[in-house]
């Protein structure tokens, strides 16, 4: 039993020892030097990119949360009262949606007014 631990041991020690060899040469051999234009376009690229997906997904948010709305009140739809909250509160949904997807954007290009 001892025997077959030390066997799994010198396995594995030297699967960690190639493993960070092959890292490290990885990380020698890439390319490390870039310019500060090329790594600034890519930064605003990769938040503009993020913008695009939260606007998305509040977008996506609002819409099933406005659908819940509407099934759920489907069956009293002949109520006019009920039709007017019906309308109210996806009127609150599209506003909010309309908030939260304009925050995404004017707060970044806030920020970037005050550097």
């Amino acid at each position: 039993m001892m025997k077959l631990n030390s066997k799994l041991e010198s396995k594995l020690t030297k699967a960690y020892v190639s493993g960070i060899t092959a890292l490290s040469t990885l990380g020698i051999n890439s390319p490390v030097s870039a310019n500060a234009g090329e790594v600034q376009s890519r930064i605003n690229e990769a938040f503009s990119t993020i913008q695009g997906v939260l606007t998305g997904l509040i977008v996506t948010v609002g819409i099933v949360v406005a659908l819940f709305i509407v099934i759920k009140r489907m069956p009293s739809a002949d109520d006019p009262q009920e039709k007017n909250e019906v309308y109210k509160a996806v009127g609150r949904v599209l506003g909010l949606v309309a908030i939260g997807a304009a925050i995404v954007w004017i707060v970044p290009w806030v920020y970037s007014l005050f550097q």
